[in-house]
Order: C-alpha cells, then sequence, then structure tokens
C-alpha cells in the first residue's frame, strides 16, 4: 500500500504516507526533507490544506531532527565514505554477475572459447566472490559504528530536540485523526491502511501487532516496531 506511487492516489493513501514519514523523522531515521515535502505537496490541492499548512510550520523542526546526524562528531565524513562504499558494492556485485555470466552462459563460448579464462576460471570467481562479501561486512560494520555514535550523542541531547520531536508527533496524531475520519467516512477498511511505525502513542490508531525488529536476522535490537490501523 505504501509502495510505489499511483498517479491517481486516494487521498486517505497519501495521509498514511505522510504519517509514516513524520513517525521515521521522530525516530530519528535519516529523510530528505525536499520528499518528505514532495508526499506533502498533493494536500496542498485538496480538501487537507489544513494538514499541508501544518507541515510547512512543523518542516524547521523537521529538518532540526534530520541534521541531528551531521552534528555528530566524525559522521559526516563517515557517512560519505560509507556511501562510496555502497556504489563500491554495486559495482562489485555488476562484475560478479558478468564474470558468471561468462562461466556458465553457452553462448559466450562461440566468440571467446570454452577456455578463455584457462584453468583458473573458478578461483577468478572465487575471488570475485570474497570481494562481495568483505566489501558489504564493510559496510555493515560501518553502518553499526556510525548507528551507534548516533545513539549516543541522542542520549546525550535529548532536552535539546525534545521539542522538535513532539512536534512531530502532534502533526502525526492529527493526520492520524483524519485518516480514521476519512476511512469511516469513506467506510473502506481499515485494514488497507495498515502502517508499520516505531511509536503507538498517536490519536485514533489501533495496534494490531508488536515485535523487534532483529539484525541480520539473529539479534533483536532495542526498541518495537508497531503495526497499527487507523481508528475512529
Amino acid at each position: 500500500m505504501l509502495g510505489r506511487r499511483q498517479q491517481e492516489e486516494d487521498p486517505e493513501t497519501t495521509l498514511a504516507r505522510c504519517i509514516v514519514l513524520l513517525d521515521d523523522i521522530r525516530a530519528y531515521r535519516r529523510k530528505d526533507i525536499k520528499q518528505v515535502e514532495a508526499q506533502f505537496a498533493p494536500l496542498k490541492k485538496a480538501r487537507f490544506k489544513d494538514i499541508y499548512d501544518m507541515w510547512v510550520k512543523a518542516r524547521p523542526s523537521a529538518e532540526k531532527i534530520v541534521d541531528m546526524p551531521l552534528k555528530v562528531p566524525g559522521v559526516r565524513q563517515s557517512i560519505s565514505r560509507l556511501a562510496w562504499l555502497g556504489v563500491t558494492n554495486k559495482v562489485f556485485l555488476i562484475f560478479l554477475m558478468l564474470f558468471v555470466a561468462l562461466l556458465i552462459v553457452p553462448v559466450w563460448t562461440r566468440p571467446l572459447g570454452p577456455s578463455f579464462l584457462g584453468v583458473n576460471g573458478l578461483l577468478y570467481a572465487a575471488f570475485f566472490v570474497l570481494l562481495v562479501v568483505v566489501s558489504m561486512t564493510v559496510s555493515t560494520v560501518m553502518d553499526y559504528r556510525i548507528r551507534k555514535k548516533i545513539i549516543a550523542y541522542e542520549k546525550s541531547t535529548m532536552d535539546q530536540y525534545a521539542p522538535a520531536r513532539e512536534k512531530m508527533k502532534e502533526c502525526a496524531s492529527r493526520i492520524m485523526t483524519t485518516l480514521a475520519k476519512e476511512v469511516s467516512r469513506s467506510k473502506k477498511d481499515p485494514n488497507d491502511y495498515g502502517l508499520v511505525l516505531y511509536f503507538d502513542d498517536y490519536d485514533n490508531l489501533e495496534v494490531v501487532n508488536k515485535w523487534k525488529p532483529r539484525s541480520m536476522f539473529f539479534f533483536k535490537k532495542s526498541y518495537n516496531h508497531f503495526q497499527v490501523i487507523p481508528k475512529p
């Protein structure tokens, strides 16, 4: 429901997406404010202009929160290196797929010959696999260290960012109330507008599931995810 945006999207879906974005920002998830603005923009043309105006007033608070990680010493440089490493990972994966294709697809043997890689074909393949594994492992470790630094900074600046996060909560609650009313008014199924949020303290919602997400499929994280539906 909150995946690829349709050309003509019903207002309930737009409202639901905006709730998720505000909840993400409140939880210190990194967001591009320009992209968030683009999600709110359709609301200024409809009967939800008051919601858009609310976002305009709340935008400085959102910007303050999303800029927070860049204020942590050393994190800006680490994020830049991680971004370049992500590009490197994609390049390694592309080369690995091409290399495997050269090894297993018969059509390549005609122009290149059956032994164009010699006896070390499997060794080359193993080398590329190792590069991919090492590169992705380094990315995971770097991301973990960045998050650890940010979490430590969050804890030391809770009071400083509390008003901005409270603003995100107020806005999300107001939109959730509007969403619940719209779903009820249009007699649509609330389950069609289920959301996964970091917080469950907004107005007009019902929690239908709660769990702790896992890292690397094994280790539970310290926060919860809540699956909720709008409730009039």
